[in-house]
């Protein structure tokens, strides 16, 4: 009976947790299409400005024609741009291995990529994401847990071949890094290089 309960009680919280809104979408196809049409997703029921990235990552839901309502896979969707309900812009595109999900990027600069792939939670409705940085001049990357931020230790190692940068990533206060402390790092690390060059 507690089984029973336990598994209700888990679809409960997520059905409740999340409540749905449409935004405006345009998406380029992998045959460079484009559609203007409105996207279906889901929303933080205590915070409702929240758009949970992982509602369409892998199946984007559309509202067509005579509102009628399609699903479209990943995999066809090159990329996919709307304005969120805090009315910020935000861009996700296809560049996953299997090409089968969405990821938001965050940062796209002349050495640096950023990237996040947002992934639904079992309990309670919620999502977690992790990132990515990529460097396009060494061809390295690395991987973090958004949540947890990003040690500075792994963050001096990805950014070794400019010794100015451990003064930088240390000058943060936290043991970790987190959005607006990395674009700015980010932003730092992409103006050594190109004065560099």
């Amino acid at each position: 009976m507690k089984k029973y309960l336990s598994i209700f009680l888990v679809f409960f919280t997520s059905f409740c947790f999340s409540q749905t809104k449409t935004v405006d979408v345009k998406i380029i196809t992998q045959e460079n299409d484009t559609l203007n049409t409105k996207m279906i997703v889901q929303v933080n029921l205590f915070a409702p400005t929240l758009i949970y990235g992982s509602s369409f990552n892998e199946k984007v839901k559309i509202i067509g024609e005579n509102e009628k309502k399609s699903k479209m896979e990943a995999s066809k969707i090159k990329e996919l741009s709307f304005v969120d309900l805090n009315g910020k812009m935000r861009h996700f595109i296809n560049k996953s291995e299997d090409k089968k999900s969405l990821l938001e990027r965050i940062y796209d600069g002349e050495v640096l990529e950023w990237y996040r792939n947002y992934y639904s939670t079992n309990l309670g409705g919620g999502e977690n994401s992790n990132d990515f940085l990529y460097n396009k001049k060494s061809n390295k990357g690395i991987g973090f847990i958004y949540f947890t931020g990003i040690p500075k230790k792994k963050l001096k190692e990805f950014f070794k071949d400019e010794p100015s940068m451990v003064a930088v990533i240390d000058a943060g206060k936290e043991a970790a890094i987190f959005d607006e402390g990395m674009l700015s790092i980010l932003l730092k690390y992409e103006e050594l290089k190109l004065k560099s060059n």
